[in-house]
């Protein structure tokens, strides 16, 4: 009874600190933010830089050995009748997850616009800025469409994962001289050995920030994957957010000297800006659609093509509710959509910055 004394008393002061940081990012949000995206990176660099010791991903390891410890745990303690300290047991782990998954990184939820962290003003955009928006990041996608190598089918050839898991990082590095932001963890992105499952539920990868390990699926289809990586280091990068994550990952895709990554970046930006477009104003989508190179095309064809081949309808629906939910709880209100409003950012960048 002592011990299950213990674990709830534990499990009640984790929950109750779990509960003062998150009133404390959101009724003290100058306070807590200037300094804690900073402290958040130093933290993911150190755990990350322990971790990349190891070519492969022990967040899955870790995983793994939790659900075998979860099920043994539960049939011993049904056997030998001891219920109660197994559930206060389990209470207590996940307080300990949860404490540590918020004070390392999930604060950056709440931390402010990642627009108002680079210097840009924030404001609305009518359709025709979101159509000139548009036409520039197609303009610059078809342009990089032609520096990388092609397959037969005209689709973006499959470059070296491991090769582009070590370069990843190299745009961030010329970010972090201009914004102090990026200043974070460049380790290799690592591969997952469950990529098949996360290609059936339509997932490209995940950062899991107790370990620093930015996550990609080798299922990612060929063109999206540089981004993708960036994406997850961007994550790494203390922007929680998806959107910002992306926006990350766009920006050290354009800042990168290899014509992969510049390609993916731009393919990336004007996928999100074209559904944002497409969505208000189709027959201005169309008419950007119109100027679309052979090269640019066939990728937006090849990736439709392949997600339709690897993707299980039912699991991928069953993961974005799961994932929605997580979102939510953390007060993103669109869930998985958040990940298309990087529009939004992407046209702000474009009139700041590229006009």
């Amino acid at each position: 009874m002592t011990k299950t004394i213990l674990r709830l008393t534990l499990s009640a002061i984790l929950l109750v600190l779990l509960g003062l940081l998150l009133l404390l990012a959101n009724f003290l949000p100058d306070v807590v933010f200037a300094f804690y995206p900073e402290l958040s990176r130093w933290l993911l660099s150190v755990i990350a830089g322990v971790t990349s010791v190891v070519p492969f991903a022990l967040c899955e390891i870790g995983i793994a050995a939790l659900i075998i410890l979860f099920i043994v745990t539960l049939v011993r303690a049904i056997i030998k009748r001891r219920m109660v300290r197994w559930v206060t047991g389990v209470l207590l782990s996940v307080s300990i997850l949860a404490f540590a998954f918020v004070g390392i990184w999930g604060l950056n939820y709440y931390a402010p616009p990642m627009a108002e962290r680079l210097g840009m003003e924030q404001r609305q955009f009518t359709t025709d800025e979101l159509k000139e928006a548009c036409k520039y990041y197609r303009d610059m996608a078809n342009s990089a469409a032609k520096n990388v190598e092609r397959d037969a089918d005209g689709t973006m050839k499959e470059y070296d994962f491991s090769a582009l898991a070590e370069q990843a990082g190299e745009g961030f590095e010329v970010l972090a001289k201009d914004y102090d932001c990026f200043n974070g963890s460049t380790v290799p992105v690592k591969g997952l050995i469950s990529s098949p499952l996360m290609g059936k539920i339509g997932m490209t990868g995940g950062f899991i920030c107790l370990t620093g390990e930015a996550c990609v699926s080798s299922t990612t289809y060929d063109a999206a994957l540089p981004f993708t990586m960036c994406h997850e280091i961007g994550h790494r990068m203390a922007f929680a957010r998806e959107d910002e994550a992306n926006f990350a990952g766009f920006l050290a895709c354009s800042k990168s000297e290899r014509a992969e990554f510049v390609y993916s970046g731009y393919y990336s930006a004007f996928k999100y800006c074209y559904n944002a477009l497409n969505k208000v104003d189709p027959s201005a989508a169309s008419q950007i659609w119109s100027g679309v190179n052979a090269e640019l095309a066939a990728d937006f064809g090849g990736a439709y093509t392949h997600y339709e081949q690897i993707r299980n309808e039912t699991a991928s629906s069953v993961a974005d509710t799961v994932y929605n939910s997580y979102l939510n709880a953390f007060s993103v209100e669109s869930g998985v959509q958040s990940y298309g409003e990087v529009a939004d950012l992407l046209i702000l960048w474009y009139f700041e910055e590229c006009r």
